[in-house]
């Protein structure tokens, strides 16, 4: 089993959520197969974590754009000259696949962690990310999704292709965390990506507001230009808004049982892992109504109509002001969580490479169209945006029951 992806932990530009979601894909599949994870690094070199081998290739030395480029080239040639059964594929900028199935006639399933064509196409203004992104998922047998909108989306582009629905999973904590109503301030935890994570718009609506907003303290890395022009930014704010870099382990889970409740300003996302890890421990979430963010519950969640900053600043005044509000929240939100983890489990991956390997045969055979979803399955309406930027209608507020 060869399960590739270009971020890492060790990542100086990124270190996001991917490498922790493919950590725990590869510790279940280490169970029944032996696992090389293939990922980026300054050089070649192999190493071992938690009996998983690793593969880095030598890529970030060329900084985070030049990096995924690179990347782009090597891997197509390491999935030629590798042996293996099952290729599994975490997308990557700027249009998701890296063309495995072109290359290789042993079975490739991709992981759309993010479908980057929506981000790539807003970002620079153009539809060739999409277009592209549209023509190369038509080459794989098999796309694994973490939403039910992503779902619509590939079964929309390709009608030879497998989509499997596998959302995200996080170990919950060994203790319940309660304590929401008392918690003294609100929490950005993600990459610094001003752009695509909605800084500018969270930052807009701080300074908006006044006394009636919880303090506001952001975690996370990022690329040197993000987090330069993030504290750029938060000049002028003071002690009200507080930039704390990359957090980790004791003190992430400190970080989060200090917060009162956990802001999603993001223009795009795919699961958002940091949102299921704040609802795991009983904090509420603020976030936009993104169409793949709506696994999120209403009850112990605030959404608001997509990128309307006043809206913004409205639902963080409103768990910033009501404490009994917050506490009941965070009840549902654990609540929810718990249920949540129980149904979805890195099981589901093993599982889909027994079938991938029973089928047998190259990854780009065709294969039967999926079952259509249900109309209300990823949001009535949304239709077909596979071939055009992703911007969502703003719907009615979801708000905390």
């Amino acid at each position: 089993m060869v399960i590739s992806i270009f971020d890492d932990f060790d990542n100086p530009h990124y270190a996001g959520g991917g490498p922790v979601v493919v950590r725990t894909i590869a510790h279940r599949l280490a169970v029944d197969h032996d696992v090389l994870v293939v990922t980026g690094g300054r050089r070649l070199h192999r190493s071992e974590r938690s009996g998983v081998a690793h593969l880095h290739l030598p890529v970030t030395w060329l900084g985070p754009r030049g990096g995924q480029l690179l990347w782009a080239l090597l891997l197509p040639l390491t999935a030629v000259c590798l042996r293996y059964d099952v290729w599994i594929e975490s997308f990557t900028p700027p249009w998701s696949s890296n063309l495995l199935p072109l290359v290789t006639r042993r079975p490739v399933v991709g992981l759309a962690q993010s479908l980057s064509g929506r981000d790539m196409a807003r970002r620079y203004r153009t539809r060739f990310p999409l277009r592209a992104e549209q023509r190369l998922l038509r080459s794989y047998r098999d796309v694994v999704v973490l939403n039910a909108s992503d779902q619509r989306v590939v079964s929309e582009c390709t009608t030879t292709t497998r989509v499997h629905l596998i959302p995200n999973a996080v170990e919950p904590p060994e203790q319940p965390i309660g304590g929401a109503g008392e918690g003294g301030y609100a929490l950005f935890l993600g990459r610094i990506d001003v752009g695509q994570k909605g800084l500018d718009l969270l930052l807009d609506a701080y300074a908006g507001g006044g006394e009636e907003l919880l303090p506001l303290v952001i975690a996370g890395g990022g690329r040197k230009r993000d987090e330069q022009e993030l504290a750029g930014r938060l000049e002028g704010f003071g002690a009200r808004v507080r930039w704390v870099g990359p957090v980790r382990g004791e003190d992430k889970e400190a970080l989060i049982a200090g917060s009162a409740f956990l802001v999603v300003p993001s223009r795009e996302e795919s699961f958002c892992l940091s949102a299921l890890e704040a609802l795991a421990r009983g904090r509420p979430v603020v976030h936009f109504d993104l169409p793949q963010l709506r696994w999120i519950p209403d009850a112990g969640s605030v959404a608001v109509p997509p990128f309307e900053v006043p809206r913004l600043r409205a639902a963080i005044a409103l768990l910033s002001g009501d404490a009994t509000l917050r506490a009941t929240a965070g009840a549902d939100a654990a609540r929810f969580a718990r249920e949540y983890l129980a149904r979805n489990t890195p099981a589901a991956y093993p599982d889909l490479v027994r079938q991938v390997l029973a089928r047998g045969g190259p990854s780009r055979d065709a294969a039967p169209r999926p079952t259509p979803l249900p109309a209300d399955a990823a949001g009535a309406g949304e239709g077909n945006r596979c071939a055009r930027p992703d911007a969502p209608s703003p719907p009615a507020d979801k708000m905390v029951s």
